[in-house]
Formats: structure tokens, C-alpha cells, sequence
């Protein structure tokens, strides 16, 4: 009698083995989910990881070269999804990223992180004379008229950077 009993118990476990894991990625989608909407970092660190480990054509990391031209005695750098951004520099093709150095808010840089190149573009003036190297070869930067929006963090003028024509 008890031979009978445990092939009810294993089918018992087999058919909650499945609802468990429904369940767990339900969850995880919706604590994923309500971290993107609520804009939390965590949801865009895998992105911001591979921002922060771009390299330029020579091979020297943007992390190092931001370090060592920032003009500031260095502490550490927070790489950042920047949705202010995304909505103030609507030029921006890809993802806004903004690099704080020294977690002071007033000292950043801006990027434009095309993540399916895996490259990082200049998103202001400012940004590209600091990093020229992220400025692909034939290629320009090119003012975008900001038409006096107020919303613009200070002494930024929005770039974008295009393929140089051919025609001269």
C-alpha cells in the first residue's frame, strides 16, 4: 500500500515545480518592471556596465580618459541613466548617459550610448573636447540649437555627431 502512495507524491511535486517557477519570474519581471518605471538604476545596470567599459579606436579606456582630463582632483566616477536627459537632448539617437565625477551633481559629462555598436557619442560640447577619441573618423560634430531651452543643465550646448559628406 505505501508503493502507491509515493508515485502521488512525486507527481504532486512535479506539478508544483512548474507553478514555482511561473510565479518566480512573474515576480522578477514585476519588481524589473516597476524599477524601469519608477526609474531605479538597477534595471540599467548590465547597459551601464558595458557604457562604462567602451573603449575608443586606440584603445584606451573612456573611464581613464575622463579620470585623467576631468580637471578635478579625482575620487571615483557614477555612471547613470540620465531619463532628465532623454527628454531635454531629444537629438540623442540612443541612450543618455550622464558620468558624474566625484558624486558632485555639478560636475558631469554626457554621452550618447549606442549600445548596439557598443559606442559612446558625445552628447554636448563640452563632453566631446574633453573625450575628441569618441568622435568616429569622418565623422563631425554639429551644434543643435537648443532655442534658448531653459531646461539645459548650464554651459552645455547639445551636439550630435554625423557622418562628414562626401561632396566637398
Amino acid at each position: 500500500m505505501t508503493s502507491t502512495v509515493q508515485p502521488c507524491r512525486k507527481k504532486k511535486r512535479t506539478k508544483t515545480l512548474p507553478l514555482i517557477a511561473v510565479v518566480f519570474v512573474v515576480v522578477v519581471a514585476a519588481v524589473w518592471e516597476f524599477g524601469y518605471v519608477f526609474e531605479f538604476e538597477y534595471p540599467f545596470w548590465p547597459t551601464l556596465w558595458l557604457a562604462e567599459q567602451t573603449r575608443t579606436p586606440d584603445g584606451s579606456r573612456v573611464t581613464d580618459l575622463v579620470r585623467t582630463r576631468s580637471g578635478s582632483s579625482y575620487a571615483e566616477q557614477h555612471w547613470h541613466h540620465c531619463t532628465w536627459c532623454d527628454v531635454v537632448y531629444p537629438h540623442a539617437p540612443h541612450m543618455a548617459v550622464k558620468v558624474y565625477i566625484n558624486t558632485n551633481e555639478n560636475d558631469f559629462y554626457l554621452f550618447d550610448w549606442d549600445g548596439w555598436h557598443r559606442k559612446l557619442l558625445p552628447l554636448t560640447v563640452r563632453t566631446a573636447k574633453l573625450v575628441p577619441e569618441l568622435i568616429p573618423a569622418r565623422s563631425v560634430v554639429e551644434l543643435v540649437g537648443d532655442g534658448g531651452n531653459p531646461q539645459l543643465y548650464q554651459n552645455d550646448e547639445p551636439c550630435l555627431v554625423v557622418a562628414q559628406s562626401s561632396k566637398r
